[in-house]
């Protein structure tokens, strides 16, 4: 059990422990019975509460580079766009149609950023984020509209006909699009990582979702670099990364700490010929 995951079950069956005996025993009447044991019920229930809101408070610092990785993509997004509306505002072809997309881009990645820093700090509060749900397909395709600038400066083709099943789990929406955003950004790296060291071939990124029973199973492969064996395990380890100079070593992490909060599993291998690829496990239903 995590720090954080002190249950109101724990503390009643705390409160409920006589120190000098270390033994536990029901409390027949806990109105009646104002102390337990030698401690009293309401002291010890706000000690708890207390434990419960300071390990979420240390959890978030240890989380707060993680924030700064995720908030990094609608800032960088909302850059370009407004570089781009900057340029087309000098010019006397641009149609109004031009504007107002340029325009929705920046509004959309504002609230992206917004939901994010929302979501952190309902984490903070220690308030339940209730019901979510995500729609699997959607966020693929989300996520290739994001990145859709960087693959056509990197000359990459996207194969996504086979993303496009709708499959709703236990995420919000945007948890969702921010685990893809990663992976695909992580294989076009690799590619470009790859042409680097002087390979010439067209970069080539596909992505499947398949419904399996109860569960959706999504793989995205790339015919990048590739990996061994002992990195595919270690990128899931926070700081960890293989890109020195750009990479933060959290994109994996994070993604791996989403899915699993949703019942999910992610994994990283060799391809089967070339590159890399991931696969993803969720269970149905939000």
């Amino acid at each position: 059990m995590k720090p954080n995951e002190i249950t109101q079950r724990d503390i009643e069956n705390w409160t409920r422990c006589t120190p000098m005996k270390q033994k536990c025993r029901p409390v027949e009447d806990a109105a009646a019975q104002a102390v337990c044991g030698g401690i009293d019920i309401s002291d010890a229930r706000q000690m708890f509460e207390t434990i419960a809101a300071k390990s979420r408070l240390a959890d978030l610092g240890e989380q707060s580079s993680a924030l700064a990785h995720e908030l990094r993509q609608p800032l960088f997004s909302i850059s370009v766009a407004n570089e781009n509306l900057r340029m087309m505002l000098g010019r006397c072809d641009i149609t109004k149609s031009q504007l107002d997309k340029a325009i929705a881009r920046i509004a959309q990645q504002v609230e992206r950023a917004q939901t994010i820093i929302d979501r952190t700090l309902a984490y903070a509060s220690g308030n339940s984020r209730g019901a979510v749900s995500a729609d699997i397909g959607l966020a693929v395709s989300n996520a290739v509209e994001f990145l859709r600038p960087l693959f056509e400066t990197a000359d990459i083709e996207i194969d996504d006909r086979g993303a496009h099943a709708h499959a709703i789990v236990g995420l919000c929406q945007v948890e969702a699009e921010q685990v893809f955003v990663n992976i695909l950004r992580n294989a076009a790296e690799s590619i470009e990582g790859r042409r680097e060291e002087g390979w010439q071939g067209s970069g080539h990124i596909a992505i499947r979702i398949a419904l399996q029973g109860g569960a959706v199973r999504c793989v995205v492969s790339d015919n990048g670099a590739g990996l061994s064996g002992d990195t595919a395990q270690a990128v899931f380890q926070p700081f960890f990364t293989t890109k020195p100079r750009v990479g933060t070593g959290l994109g994996l992490h994070i993604c791996r700490q989403v899915l699993e909060k949703a019942g999910g599993s992610v994994s990283l291998m060799p391809g089967e010929i070339e590159g890399a690829r991931v696969e993803i496990e969720l269970p149905l239903g939000g």
